[in-house]
């Protein structure tokens, strides 16, 4: 009531009041920033390090351009090739990957070898397995290699002299299937090389009736020799010598060597 007393008293007085003193507010500085000698150090190091991975994992540089293949015969360069991922960095190649999707898909090749070539180039060395006889079912062909695995399905003129062996029951063959054991690979390819040095007479190729215990191979002469294939190759031979020697001309049919110690022909 005092204050509305004096106002209305002596308005004039107001007039004369102490001016509020007022400055302006003054905005905070903001904090520059500054890098440390150490902070800037570590950026740098990054810097460094990002554009050295680049270079090594994603430049254009270091992209497998170039695939060399070699110790194949039986199975082409394109063809293994064509099963590779193309166009990738050489570092992040999967080598281990790639050696068995080569060895699963061509039951010809033994084992494979894959070499980095910096900064474009694979060297892939294969070792193919050594087809050693051809086997025969119905009218398809296939090798078989001396562990006795179906390695690949050919024509008849990729048997290049090798032993045919002709499967009258023909039963079917799946390639990379171990078909027969090496012992019986190895009977054949013996046969089979010393027969025409050791009787004089040209071997034509084997047929299994049953098992591949038994055997029958059919010659030029007309007539055919019953082999045992548990048996030693060689000695049967020398008892086929020995009865040829006596009776060749008796003999229309066939001369029986599995019996070890007799010979028996027809």
């Amino acid at each position: 009531m005092v204050k509305e007393y004096y106002k209305k008293t002596y308005p004039s007085a107001n007039k004369y009041r102490s001016p509020k003193i007022y400055r302006p507010t003054l905005g905070r500085e903001k904090p520059k920033f500054k890098l440390s000698p150490a902070r800037l150090k570590f950026v740098l190091i990054l810097v460094i390090l990002f554009g050295i991975l680049y270079y090594f994992f994603a430049s254009p540089q270091f992209r497998v351009k170039d695939i060399i293949v070699e110790g194949n015969s039986l199975v082409s360069r394109d063809e293994i090739v064509s099963i590779l991922p193309t166009d990738e960095n050489i570092f992040l190649f999967n080598t281990d990957k790639s050696r068995s999707e080569i060895v699963s898909k061509f039951p010809e090749i033994k084992q494979v070898e894959i070499y980095r070539g910096i900064p474009d180039a694979l060297k892939i060395v294969v070792l193919e397995r050594e087809n050693k006889i051809v086997w025969q079912t119905n009218t398809d062909l296939y090798y078989v290699s001396a562990k006795g695995y179906v390695t690949r399905k050919i024509t008849t003129d990729q048997i290049r002299g090798l032993p045919v062996v002709v499967d009258t029951k023909t039963l079917p063959v799946k390639l990379g299937q171990e078909l027969v054991s090496p012992n019986f690979v190895a009977f054949i390819t013996n046969v089979f090389s010393s027969f025409q040095d050791e009787e004089g007479i040209k071997p034509l190729n084997f047929e299994i009736p049953e098992t591949t215990f038994n055997i029958n191979l059919k010659t030029e002469a007309g007539f055919y020799v019953k082999l045992n294939s548990l048996r030693s190759s060689q000695k049967q031979l020398g008892d086929l010598k020995k009865i040829l020697t006596q009776y060749k001309d008796n003999i229309h049919e066939y001369v029986d060597l599995r019996v070890d110690g007799w010979a028996y022909y027809k």
